[in-house]
């Protein structure tokens, strides 16, 4: 099983992001936008997981406590190369202190039953579109308006299953209510 942590998206917040990315997708010529279903925000990317080291995840999981209030939908940036880049992604605001306290909270916890953090910076954001392919540069002031911003809560973090090449391509496994600090 190729598994990752991460914070669902509400089915409005979604419907709002595939509105932005259908008005959008002319403009930006992406090989592969991302589905409606698939839109989330990474907490850790675990790779290959077994049965066993699933139970395990899952117990440790359990035990995550986080105070992480809302975020915002705001803006829309890239990785990768200006002219060509490979990700097109929606920027999160508001509670990044309480999504960077959630986030190192899941690392130990994944720690704690062999998984390994990745060793790059947490940049919590939604991807919604891959592989720039265009023949031209990609327009910048296209890649970083939005219409408008929205925000949403954080009550809760999953445990998703990836489907290589099906579409949607992510599978809720297990959900953790958010407990938080007292």
């Amino acid at each position: 099983m190729r598994l990752f942590v991460a914070i669902p998206i509400s089915q409005s917040v979604s419907k709002e992001l595939e509105s932005w990315a259908a008005d959008h997708k002319t403009g930006l010529p992406f090989r592969k936008w991302t589905h409606p279903s698939d839109y989330h925000i990474t907490l850790q990317f675990l790779g290959d997981t077994s049965a066993i080291q699933r139970e395990e995840l899952v117990t440790a999981l359990k035990k995550v406590k986080a105070n992480v209030n809302s975020l915002t939908w705001s803006g829309i940036g890239t990785f990768g190369p200006p002219a060509a880049p490979r990700v097109l992604w929606g920027a999160v605001s508001g509670d990044l202190e309480g999504l960077s306290a959630l986030h190192k909270e899941v690392v130990k916890a994944t720690s704690s039953v062999g998984f390994v953090p990745e060793d790059r910076p947490y940049s919590p954001h939604i991807t919604l579109a891959k592989g720039f392919a265009g023949a031209n540069k990609m327009p910048i002031e296209a890649a970083t308006s939005i219409a408008s911003s929205f925000s949403f809560e954080i009550d809760q973090f999953v445990l998703m299953l990836t489907h290589m090449n099906e579409s949607p391509m992510y599978e809720v496994i297990d959900c953790f209510p958010l407990i938080k600090h007292e």
